[in-house]
C-alpha cells in the first residue's frame, strides 16, 4: 500500500464521552457523519456512533442515508438536495429530511400524501449564515399555518452559525430563534431546536438547547473541547532516496532549485490522493521522527522531501498527518489546523479530500 489513511475509532468513541460530559445528560447529541465521515469512512464510524449516547445521525444524501441504515437503525437526517425520486425513497424509508426553501413545501405534502404517509421535516432558520433556510417572517407563517400541510410533521428547528467562535455573532442568531419562539407560544406545541455546532461547545453554552450538532469534535480535527483526540493519520512510504547537487531543479518545472546538495525522498501521494497544490513550499512530513520540508511541485502520485541530515531509506513510513516517534522515544506530531494553517485551507477540505482518495485501516 503505497499511502492510507489510519481511523482511530477509540478516539472518536472517548470524544463521544467527553462531548456528553460536556453538555450535559439532557442535551442530544446530533453526529454528523456526512461527506462519508469527513472523510474516516461512513460505516465504521456509525458502527462505532450507534454504541454511545448519540440522538441521530446527519448525513447529506439519500445514499448515504442508505449506508447508514445498513449498520443503524437510529433516527437519520438528510441536510442536503433531494429530487423527487430521492424523496419518495426518504419517504418511504422514514428518513428525516431538512425543509429549507418555501418552495419545498407544497412538493413535500404532495409526495407524502401519494404515499400515504407522513413525511418527518427538520425545518432549517436562516439566522444569519445567508445560505439555506426560511426567513423568521416564512417559519412563523409556516408553523402556525401547518395544519394545511397535514402529511407534513415538522420536528424541530434547527440553525447554522456562521462564525462560531464568535458568542456576539452566536448571540444574534440564537435571537433569531427566540423572537420565532415567542412569536408562536401559546398557538402551537413547543418544538425542539438545534443550534449549537463543534465550534461552539465551549464558547456559547446557551446555544445547547435540545441538542448539538457535532462534527468536528467527533473527529477531534481541532481541539474545540480540551481533551479531544484526534482520529485521523495519513501515511505514505518513502519510494527512493537520492542526492541532488545544489543548484539542481527538483520536480516539474523546477520550481525549486536545491541552494546546497541536497538528500531527497521521493514519497507514494500526491495531488490524486488528496494533496493539494496549494500546499507547495508549505507542507512538511515526519520521517523517522524528524519533520521535514516537502520541496518542489506536488505530483500525481508523488512528492519530494528535503531529507539532507538524517538516514532516510526506501520503505521509510512518512506520516503526513499525524505523530512519529524518533529513535530517542520523542514524539513530533503534524496536525491536520498546522497544515491548514500554512496553506490557507480549511482542516475539513484536507482530510475529506484525503479520505475519499486513499484506503482506511481502522483500529481501536
Amino acid at each position: 500500500m503505497q499511502a492510507w489513511i489510519e481511523v482511530d475509532l477509540g478516539a472518536i468513541s472517548r470524544n463521544v464521552d467527553r462531548v456528553k460530559q460536556k453538555i450535559g445528560k439532557t442535551v442530544g447529541v446530533i453526529a454528523v457523519v456526512k461527506s462519508n465521515a469527513y472523510g474516516h469512512g461512513l460505516e465504521k464510524v456509525v458502527e462505532t456512533l450507534d454504541k454511545k449516547d448519540v440522538e441521530m445521525f446527519a448525513v447529506i444524501s439519500i445514499e448515504e442515508a442508505d449506508r447508514v441504515r445498513r449498520v443503524s437503525k437510529k433516527p437519520i437526517l438528510i441536510l442536503g438536495y433531494l429530487d423527487t425520486k430521492e424523496l419518495i425513497d426518504a419517504i418511504e424509508e422514514g428518513y428525516r429530511v431538512s425543509l429549507y426553501d418555501v418552495e419545498q413545501i407544497a412538493l413535500y405534502q404532495r409526495a407524502a400524501e401519494r404515499l400515504g404517509k407522513t413525511i418527518s421535516v427538520h425545518l432549517k432558520v436562516e439566522t444569519g449564515l445567508n445560505r439555506l433556510g426560511f426567513s423568521a417572517e416564512q417559519t412563523v407563517d409556516f408553523l402556525l399555518g401547518q395544519r394545511r400541510y397535514p402529511n407534513i410533521r415538522v420536528e424541530a428547528l434547527f440553525s447554522h452559525l456562521a462564525d462560531a467562535s464568535s458568542a456576539e455573532k452566536n448571540e444574534q442568531q440564537l435571537r433569531v430563534i427566540q423572537d420565532i419562539l415567542i412569536d408562536i407560544e401559546g398557538k402551537i406545541p413547543l418544538l425542539p431546536i438545534h443550534f449549537d455546532s463543534s465550534y461552539a461547545l465551549t464558547n456559547f453554552p446557551q446555544g445547547y438547547l435540545d441538542a448539538v450538532r457535532i462534527g468536528l469534535a467527533l473527529y477531534g480535527i481541532d481541539e474545540v473541547l480540551p481533551g479531544l483526540e484526534s482520529s485521523f493519520t495519513c501515511k505514505s512510504v518513502v519510494m527512493q532516496v537520492k542526492d541532488v547537487a545544489a543548484g539542481e531543479g527538483v520536480s516539474y518545472g523546477h520550481l525549486y532549485k536545491t541552494k546546497r546538495d541536497t538528500k531527497i525522498a521521493v514519497i507514494a501521494i500526491g495531488y490524486a490522493d488528496g494533496l493539494s497544490q496549494v500546499m507547495r513550499d508549505k507542507l512538511t512530513v515526519l520521517i523517522q521522527g524528524s519533520e521535514v520540508p516537502v520541496i518542489g511541485q506536488i505530483c500525481m502520485n508523488m512528492i519530494i522531501a528535503d531529507v539532507t541530515g538524517i538516514t532516510a531509506k526506501r520503505g521509510d513510513e512518512v506520516v503526513i498527518i499525524g505523530s512519529q516517534k524518533n529513535s530517542a522515544g520523542e514524539t513530533k506530531t503534524i496536525k491536520i489546523t498546522d497544515i491548514a494553517k500554512r496553506c490557507a485551507l480549511r482542516h475539513h477540505e484536507i482530510i475529506t479530500r484525503l479520505g475519499t482518495a486513499l484506503p482506511k485501516r481502522y483500529y481501536g
